[in-house]
């Protein structure tokens, strides 16, 4: 008898406790959630120039087009180190050569015929803090013999502080963004649930010197530094 009860007072507990699990979990699934998104950007003077500089050269033989490319970069090379630019500041982004049938005209019979042009494009990327002194950087490697400017690019060296500034605003934006549509929507805000985030970063370009260089010359070529900008977003789920 005395065993009897024990096991009824034991499906007593059971049933409760599974009772009471189920209206924990009737009233976590009645729970609201929340979301909301927050943005910032932070714009911050860029400290370093990128600039990609390129020599082409074409000729009907492979190796006279490989020479003259070869004797030119030497001489730009030359021309970059004399400003005081180090080697390990400057570096190899890509030597390409290709060929390709060109057709012209022969005699004045309309006559024509084909030959294989060979072109060697060699490009090299320099890396310099002294912003000031990219114009003149462009200008002696043109006239040493560059004839591309690929692009000048400007960026931060360091951009962990912008990043930390523009995620504290991210976060007080959604922060705001919450409270208002929990007060218009009449509920009260309860506890934050998630945070996501996410960085961009707008690097600064100088558009102006992007363009094959044919005859270049004259005035000293001026190039202004934009300013980085750095992105932060962040999802935040909040439960009301």
């Amino acid at each position: 008898m005395k065993s009897l009860k024990m096991i009824s007072l034991s499906l007593v507990l059971v049933c409760i406790l599974s009772l009471g699990a189920a209206q924990a979990n009737t009233a976590s699934e009645a729970v609201g959630r929340l979301e909301v998104t927050g943005n910032a950007v932070i714009t911050g003077a860029p400290d370093t120039a990128r600039i990609i500089l390129g020599v082409e050269t074409s000729s009907t033989s492979a190796d006279s087009a490989a020479s003259e490319n070869a004797e030119r970069m030497a001489r730009v090379l030359g021309a970059l180190k004399s400003m005081g630019i180090q080697e390990s500041k400057i570096s190899t982004g890509g030597y390409n050569i290709y060929s390709y049938r060109d057709t012209f005209q022969r005699t004045t019979l309309d006559e024509t015929s084909e030959q294989t042009i060979y072109n060697v494009h060699n490009r090299i990327t320099i890396i310099t803090h002294e912003l000031d002194q990219v114009g003149k950087i462009v200008d002696a490697a043109v006239k040493a013999g560059a004839n591309q400017v690929q692009s000048v690019d400007f960026d931060l060296t360091d951009k962990q502080d912008m990043q930390l500034q523009a995620l504290d605003a991210a976060i007080k934006q959604a922060m705001v963004k919450a409270n208002v549509m929990a007060e218009s929507a009449g509920v009260a805000l309860g506890g934050i649930v998630s945070i996501e985030e996410a960085y961009g970063t707008y690097v600064a370009r100088d558009e102006s010197v992007h363009k094959m260089v044919a005859g270049f010359g004259g005035a000293e070529t001026s190039i202004t530094p934009g300013e980085v900008e750095v992105t932060a977003q962040v999802s935040m789920v909040f439960w009301f």
